[in-house]
C-alpha cells in the first residue's frame, strides 16, 4: 500500500476518517469484489455446460452405432439328461423287540424303566424262583445217590463180601453133607421098614432142598468174584444222565427267570409292574436299537432296477442331508403304493440327530432321452401362447454388424438356474444370457464374453 493511497484512506476531502466512516468504505469494496466474484462463476458454467453435454451425447450416440454389449453362450445339443425324482419313506430303527418271559411266574423285580438306555446282557427282570431253588435242592440229592451207586458198581465187591460169600458156601456144603449122610441112612432103614416112608422122603427133601441153597450161594460167590455186569453198569449210568438232563432242565428254566437285553437300546414301553404273574410269551417291554437307524423308502420298480446294493445315497430331512448306505430292496410289491422298498442303513451322524417314525425323503436321478439344448433361466423371456422367447446374435447387413432376432422356444425341463429348450433355434447359435428385459428385436449388440 502506497502512501498516497494510505492518506487517502485515512482523509476525506482533507479531514481524518472517523472509525464509522472507515467501516463503511471497507463494507462498499466487499460487496463490490462479491459481486465480480458471482458474475465470474455464472459466466463460466454457462461456458462448459453446453460443452459437457454436447461430449456426452456424442459418446451415447457413438456406443449406440457400436452396440449394445452382451454376454452370449453357444448352443450345444442334448439329446439326454438326468431327472431327479423325489420320494419319500420313514425312519425306522434297525431293530426293534418286544421282550417277554418263555415261562409263567410272578414278577419279582424290574431294574429298568421307559426311556431307560440299556446294553446287551443287561437284566431287565426277574421273576421269583424259589420253588426252582427246592426243586433244583432235590435233583442233586437224587444225582447224588446214583452216582454213588454208580461208583460202587464200577469198583465191583470188597474182598470182606467175597469172603462172606465164600463162608456161607462152606457152611452150606458142610450142611449138605450132614443131610445127605442122614438121607442114606434113611435108606437103609426103609429097606429094614424101620421108618416109614414119609420119613424117608423127608429127609430127601431136606437133602434138595440144601443142594438148592448151595447152588444158589454158590452162584453169588462166581458173581462176586467176576465182578459187576457191564448191564448194570451202563443201566445206572442211564439213571444218572437222566439226572443230570433234570438238573440241566432246572439251569434253563433258572436262566428263563431273568430277562436280559438282546442288543443295546432303549427301553420304549414297560407293560407291567412288580408282583404281576406273567405268562409265557406276553410282551414286557419293548426294546428300540436307535443307534443304528434304517430308512425304507418305497420307488417305482423301473427305478429300483437302476440302484445298487451297497452303493452310497444321500437322503435328506428338514433341509439337512444324510449319507446312507443301500442295504437291500426288498423283493416283493406293495400292493397299496404298487412300489418296492428299499432299506437303507443311515450314517451314524444321522442315528444321533433323527428319531423312528420321521418322514424322509431320497432324490434319485433317472435317465430321460430327450433333444433340445441348455438355457440360462435368465436367458428366457415370456412369449405368447405359453411359450418363452430368446435373444439369439446374427449377422446384420453392414460388415461386421450383430443384431439380435428373437427365437420363440418351448420349455422341457427346468434345473436349478437352467432349463431345457427346443424350438427355433440350432447348433451354434449363440444366445444372450442375461439383461434381455433391455433388449428388443434387431438391435445392435456388441459381444462382449463368450460362455
Amino acid at each position: 500500500m502506497n502512501f498516497s493511497r494510505a492518506l487517502s484512506e485515512s482523509f476525506f476531502f482533507g479531514n481524518k476518517l472517523t472509525f464509522r466512516q472507515k467501516i463503511a468504505s471497507y463494507g462498499k469494496r466487499f460487496v463490490w469484489s462479491v459481486a465480480a466474484l458471482l458474475l465470474a462463476v455464472f459466466v463460466g458454467l454457462f461456458w462448459v455446460k453446453p460443452h459437457r453435454v454436447f461430449s456426452t451425447e456424442v459418446t451415447v450416440n457413438e456406443k449406440t452405432q457400436a452396440g449394445i454389449p452382451v454376454d452370449v453362450i453357444e448352443l450345444k445339443p442334448v439329446h439326454s439328461f438326468s431327472r431327479k425324482r423325489t420320494y419319500t419313506g420313514k425312519v425306522t430303527a434297525a431293530r426293534v423287540s418286544e421282550l417277554a418271559f418263555e415261562r409263567s411266574g410272578k414278577l419279582f423285580e424290574i431294574v429298568v424303566d421307559e426311556g431307560d438306555q440299556v446294553q446287551e446282557g443287561m437284566v431287565l427282570a426277574q421273576l421269583n424262583t424259589r420253588h426252582l431253588q427246592v426243586m433244583r435242592l432235590k435233583l442233586q440229592a437224587e444225582r447224588a445217590a446214583a452216582q454213588a451207586k454208580l461208583d460202587e458198581l464200577e469198583a465191583g465187591p470188597r474182598v470182606q463180601t467175597v469172603a462172606v460169600a465164600e463162608a456161607e458156601v462152606r457152611r452150606l456144603n458142610a450142611r449138605l453133607k450132614n443131610l445127605q449122610a442122614d438121607h442114606d441112612r434113611n435108606q437103609k432103614l426103609l429097606k429094614r421098614n424101620a421108618i416109614t416112608s414119609s420119613d424117608y422122603e423127608a429127609s430127601q427133601y431136606d437133602v434138595e432142598q440144601q443142594q438148592a441153597q448151595l447152588d444158589a450161594a454158590r452162584s453169588r460167590l462166581s458173581e462176586l468174584q467176576e465182578g459187576t455186569r457191564k448191564e448194570e453198569i451202563a443201566a445206572q449210568k442211564a439213571v444218572v444222565a437222566n439226572l443230570d438232563a433234570s438238573l440241566e432242565d432246572n439251569r434253563v428254566d433258572l436262566d428263563d427267570t431273568v430277562l436280559k437285553a438282546p442288543f443295546s437300546g432303549h427301553i420304549s414301553k414297560r407293560y407291567a409292574d412288580e408282583g404281576t404273574v406273567i405268562f409265557p410269551n406276553v410282551p414286557l417291554f419293548r426294546l428300540v436299537e436307535d443307534q443304528r437307524l434304517e430308512a425304507h423308502i418305497g420307488v417305482p420298480v423301473d427305478m429300483a432296477v437302476n440302484l445298487k446294493r451297497g452303493s452310497q445315497q444321500e437322503v435328506g430331512l428338514n433341509g439337512k442331508n444324510y449319507q446312507s448306505t443301500l442295504k437291500a430292496i426288498l423283493p416283493e410289491l406293495d400292493p397299496v403304493t404298487r412300489t418296492q422298498e428299499v432299506v437303507l442303513s443311515l450314517s451314524e451322524k444321522a442315528a444321533k440327530q433323527l428319531v423312528p417314525g420321521q418322514v424322509i425323503r431320497i432324490e434319485i436321478s433317472e435317465p430321460v432321452e430327450m433333444q433340445g439344448f441348455w438355457l440360462p433361466l435368465s436367458s428366457l423371456a415370456r412369449g405368447e401362447r405359453g411359450l418363452w422367447s430368446a435373444y439369439a446374435v446374427i449377422a446384420g447387413k453392414e460388415v461386421g454388424e450383430n443384431v439380435l432376432e428373437k427365437r420363440q422356444v418351448e420349455v422341457l425341463h427346468t434345473e436349478d438356474n437352467r432349463v431345457l429348450v427346443r424350438g427355433t433355434l440350432k447348433t451354434g447359435d449363440q444366445i444372450v444370457v442375461d439383461g434381455i428385459h433391455k433388449l428388443t428385436g434387431h438391435q445392435r449388440v456388441v459381444i462382449q464374453d463368450r460362455r
